[in-house]
């Protein structure tokens, strides 16, 4: 059986942890490196000259297109893209990356990237994949908004964000790909610094991405919103009129 040389590259440390006890789990990969920032990343490449990378759309020092156009012509293997876009901006670079993950994703989905990369033959093209990978991040970061606490100043794309809950004089924000940021902020403060061609409050302790509503339900007695992640919030009329 083949053995893919592989480069782990997620910023968060619950994601990296999760991906490498993934990866660990299939005998054809072989993880000879890790990474949590794109600067460490490129430096790994050059290192051990892998077969696969595994990596992160947007790390905290770097997009991967910025660590892409660093490698240029040195890496002549496959990628796949661990990422929470949305579907829509995959499809701007699908057709140049191996495969992609689309966070939050199970241990069935991973299997079948990893299939896709021993399957697949033939080189990558660095150029156009950047070029692609930059024109569908370009079109779809677009609505970067941010939230200040006490003095400091949190940055946050609407994309990334589920929904919000209020916990006392703090604010629960459940993203995209899992992870939660806990802010000491009101909801009513939240909500003045959402954007509402995304975000709306839907009951007393509740703010939702309109974006990552699945489903609507409701009984005699209550009304319920289903999200995107298996979250399920309640509907109150009070703050939908």
């Amino acid at each position: 059986m083949k053995v893919v040389k592989t480069v782990l590259v997620e910023d968060e440390g619950a994601a990296l942890r999760r991906l490498e006890k993934l990866a660990s789990n299939i005998s054809s990969l072989n993880i000879v490196g890790t990474a949590k920032s794109g600067r460490d990343a490129i430096q790994i490449i050059n290192n051990t000259k892998p077969e696969l990378i595994l990596l992160d759309i947007e790390l905290k020092d770097m997009t991967a297109f910025s660590v892409l156009a660093s490698l240029k012509n040195s890496f002549k293997g496959q990628i796949v893209f661990t990422t929470a876009y949305n579907q829509y901006a995959i499809k701007a670079f699908e057709v140049a990356a191996t495969d992609y993950l689309l966070k939050p994703y199970d241990e069935k989905r991973f299997s079948q990237a990893i299939t896709r990369v021993i399957d697949r033959h033939g080189h990558l093209n660095i150029q156009k994949l950047t070029e692609t990978l930059k024109h569908g991040f370009l079109q779809t970061r677009t609505s970067k908004f941010e939230i200040i606490e006490g003095a400091q100043i949190h940055y946050f794309y609407s994309e990334d964000i589920i929904w919000i809950e209020a916990q006392g004089y703090y604010c629960l924000i459940h993203k995209l790909d899992t992870t939660r940021v806990l802010l000491r902020k009101t909801l009513k403060e939240m909500e003045l610094s959402l954007p509402s061609e995304s975000f709306v409050r839907v009951n007393r302790s509740s703010i939702i991405n309109k974006n990552y509503v699945e489903k609507e339900s409701r009984n005699l007695m209550h009304q319920f919103f289903f999200l995107k992640g298996g979250f399920k919030v309640k509907k109150s009329s009070k703050y939908l009129e």
